[in-house]
């Protein structure tokens, strides 16, 4: 098949498209041309990150983590002078 068929087809298809899937269509479309052109994409360095470094991981319950965040927590009056007095 020639390319103009091709993108003759594409054409077609895409303006059938139900407006919603037209987002979803031309991040694929952009994600294609990035691949081709070896560009990454947010999702792909987002990927490569976690292959590398790895996920969060913790044996504690998100309410133990998130009573631990609060226990860290200091209070500070630093800067509060630029306000002026009360």
């Amino acid at each position: 098949m020639e390319p103009a068929e091709i993108k003759n087809m594409i054409r077609d298809t895409i303006e059938r498209l139900p407006a919603e899937k037209l987002m979803r269509t031309l991040n694929f479309l952009k994600k294609l041309q990035g691949e081709e052109s070896g560009k990454q994409t947010g999702n792909d360095a987002t990927r490569r990150f976690l292959d590398k470094c790895g996920g969060w991981q913790d044996d504690r319950s998100a309410e133990e983590i998130i009573t631990d965040i609060y226990n860290a927590r200091t209070t500070s009056d630093r800067g509060a002078g630029i306000f002026g007095k009360d």
